[in-house]
């Protein structure tokens, strides 16, 4: 990879790690809803890309392609499968759990786009299955605990998403304001699949009440005004989606371009480690309270960490080798399409 890829792709994984230590610091700190508070900060970063780059070319292409609303669904979906395997075990397992997204983008890119792996990949992406299938049988109830398959279509969800992300063609560019366009349309569409979701649970629970018991509580207080109309939570929220959540996916966007979805997903797999020391550093200012992890979790963490990042040095290593002279993803134009 070149200097400007491994920046790139280093400073979505910083952001990424921030973005995540923050929302727990503030939600540590105010009782507020977490899916609302989601919910504002797609809004508000979305917004705020949008009035910063304009509406140029491209705004009309992007508000109307459907894979932008299928990236806005999927990322909704991977936030959801998510929060419910947390119901099943620990934070930090289901980080953990997640590093079967290198792997699983390896099956898929390989079924879709034919792009067949190296062979000095293979011990990398053995290490991450090797990893999960301990991870998981050390989980309570073993492989019957639900968080398992949860995650498994989590990663799915954002293999996928990568995927749309990828080849989205307004993303084939090197035009800063462009890429700022769609990304803050990409944050307004899942934040309006999500508020739709949400309106869907809120009436089913209030006029079917034989079903409530199947929805997830936390949707259902998107529409409570107690919560809606709460102060601390539109201004954090706001803040938070400016500042934060809105540049997270901006880069990621800008590293997907320059590296692909197997690199970038191979680096991401850092994250857990990356956020747990941004979380100790938290702690000790009493930002948060301790959390606590098992010996297993961060083994077994720590093997599919190394998988990954072995499948990221080995992937580099390759392209290198087949593109000595190539130091960025090739720019594509206005009208190429998926």
């Amino acid at each position: 990879m070149s200097f400007a890829s491994i920046l790139v792709l280093g400073a979505s994984l910083a952001s990424w790690a921030l973005l995540l230590v923050t929302c727990r610091v503030i939600l540590f700190a105010w009782p507020v809803d977490p899916w609302l508070f989601t919910l504002i900060q797609m809004m508000a970063g979305g917004i705020f890309l949008i009035a910063i780059a304009g509406r140029g070319k491209g705004f009309a292409d992007a508000l109307s392609d459907p894979f932008t609303w299928l990236y806005g669904g999927l990322r909704v979906a991977t936030a959801a499968f998510f929060t419910a395997a947390l119901t099943y075990t620990s934070t930090y397992n289901a980080a953990f759990l997640g590093i079967v997204s290198v792997p699983i983008s390896l099956a898929v890119l390989w079924l879709i786009l034919s792009r067949q792996p190296s062979r000095i990949e293979l011990p990398g992406h053995c290490a991450v299955l090797f990893g999960f299938v301990f991870l998981a049988g050390s989980l309570d109830d073993g492989w019957r605990n639900p968080a398992i398959v949860l995650m498994i279509l989590s990663e799915l969800c954002v293999v996928a998403s990568t995927l749309i992300a990828e080849f989205h063609p307004l993303n084939q560019t090197s035009d800063t304001r462009q890429r700022a366009r769609l990304t803050g349309i990409m944050l307004l569409a899942s934040a309006f699949v999500m508020l739709i979701l949400a309106t869907g649970f809120g009436f089913v629970a209030q006029w079917l009440p034989d079903l409530r018991s199947g929805i997830p509580e936390t949707l259902t207080r998107m529409t409570d005004p107690s919560e809606v109309f709460n102060p601390a939570l539109w201004i954090s929220a706001t803040l938070v989606g400016v500042v934060l959540r809105g540049p997270s996916l901006f880069l990621a966007l800008k590293a997907i371009h320059h590296v692909r979805t197997e690199k970038y997903i191979a680096a991401m797999a850092g994250l857990p480690f990356l956020t747990f020391a941004m979380e100790t550093l938290a702690v000790s200012f009493g930002w948060l309270a301790p959390s606590h992890s098992t010996q297993m979790t961060v083994f077994w963490g720590s093997v599919m960490t190394f998988g990954s990042l072995s499948v990221l040095i080995a992937r580099s290593r390759k392209e290198t080798v087949r593109h000595p002279h190539r130091e960025t993803a090739p720019e594509a134009t206005e009208t190429n399409r998926h």
